[in-house]
């Protein structure tokens, strides 16, 4: 689907992502067309490599633009058992996996704004495509956001990017140098202890492993 939803400032963030989403939501789409990926493949691929490289079995973990709770759902799949919580910041996405009734905690909010939650409340803070869509400050909004991540994590925040070197590139999304991502994050944050980035699971994607010090 076109979407000419480029961001003109930071000031719109929210209005832009609603103008992605919610044409999408409620069509009887799948659920990886709603949230943007090319296919139900490489969606649970992203998923496959976060949890691979995570031992997070009964751990808890916040899941930070869930969308429609497909990590949940593929944990449950495998068998994983977790504490689950998931926010996401349009209301129509959280009524859609609310109907779902899966096991987990399920909030609508901006969690860079505010939030209920007690410093590192979580073992482990994932979030997966929140900062894909070309916001005109996409580094920026990075930076600010791991600052809330590592307020939130015990033990690691993991994130995945796409790639600058991705071979089909597309105005609606930011494309990120890894090594560029890798410095400002240890320039920026003295409680990450160490930085692992995996690549070549997808042609145009990357995932970033943040170890917090304790």
């Amino acid at each position: 689907m076109e979407c000419n939803c480029k961001a003109k400032s930071k000031l719109d963030r929210k209005k832009h992502i609603e103008a992605y989403y919610k044409p999408k939501i409620g069509k009887g789409l799948p659920d990886f067309e709603v949230l943007g990926w090319e296919s139900k493949e490489a969606q649970y691929m992203r998923f496959e490599i976060f949890t691979s490289n995570v031992d997070i079995k009964n751990k808890k973990i916040l899941d930070v633009g869930c969308g429609l709770g497909n990590l949940l759902e593929y944990l449950i799949d495998k068998g994983i058992n977790i504490e689950y919580t998931g926010v996401d910041i349009l209301e129509d996405m959280i009524e859609s996996v609310k109907r779902k009734n899966l096991p987990g905690k399920f909030y609508c909010m901006d969690i860079f704004k505010q939030h209920p939650f007690e410093r590192k409340s979580f073992d482990i803070v994932y979030t997966s495509g929140i900062f894909n869509l070309n916001m005109g400050n996409n580094m920026d909004f990075l930076k600010k956001a791991f600052g809330r991540f590592a307020e939130l994590s015990k033990e690691k925040v993991v994130f995945n990017l796409l790639d600058r070197n991705s071979p089909d590139k597309e105005d609606t999304y930011y494309y990120y140098d890894h090594n560029q991502v890798v410095s400002m994050l240890l320039e920026q944050y003295p409680q990450v202890d160490s930085i692992e980035v995996v690549r070549g699971y997808l042609n145009n994607d990357f995932t970033v492993f943040c170890t917090m010090k304790i």
